[in-house]
């Protein structure tokens, strides 16, 4: 058992070394989110996304999880209870959430911003109504928003 300790202790120092610094504070880059037209609603609109590149590739992203979460269900029949629903929804859920972004970001060649990888990431867990909740948390909170300044006085 310490064998296997000392080769994870191993790992996580390789790990560690060899990640370089982030240069997200340097690198500031002015984010331009076109609108879309009023006649593409119906397109972006169940999304809540303003860019309707963002939405297509949500929808790819999300039909593509829709398709595991279905593999995986039927894939009990041969490989046993490991493919019950729950355990589908889950892994289709969690690996959306973790593609959505990547992919998003690969088709807008563009940082995506907080609330873009919020509402994409919600959809994974519930479709349409998750992004709902965080578009309408955003707004609420204002999490999005520059935060003012304090005055010293």
């Amino acid at each position: 058992m310490k064998k296997i300790g000392t080769i994870f202790a191993a790992l996580a120092a390789a790990l560690m070394l060899m990640g370089g610094t982030a240069e997200a504070a340097k690198k500031k880059a002015k984010v331009v989110v076109t609108p879309a037209a009023p006649w593409a609603y119906w397109w972006t609109g169940p999304w809540q996304v303003r860019d309707p590149r963002l939405a297509t590739s949500n929808l790819v992203v999300g039909g593509a999880a829709t398709g595991a979460y279905f593999a995986i269900k039927d894939s009990s029949r041969s490989f046993g209870s490991v493919g019950n629903s729950g355990f589908a929804y889950g892994a289709s859920a969690i690996g959306c959430a973790a593609v959505s972004p990547i992919v998003g970001t690969i088709v807008l060649n563009r940082p995506l911003t907080q609330r873009e990888v919020f509402v994409s990431t919600a959809n994974c867990a519930l479709p349409i109504i998750g992004g709902l909740a965080m578009n309408y948390w955003f707004d609420y909170y204002g999490w999005d928003r520059p935060k003012g300044k304090k005055k010293k006085g």
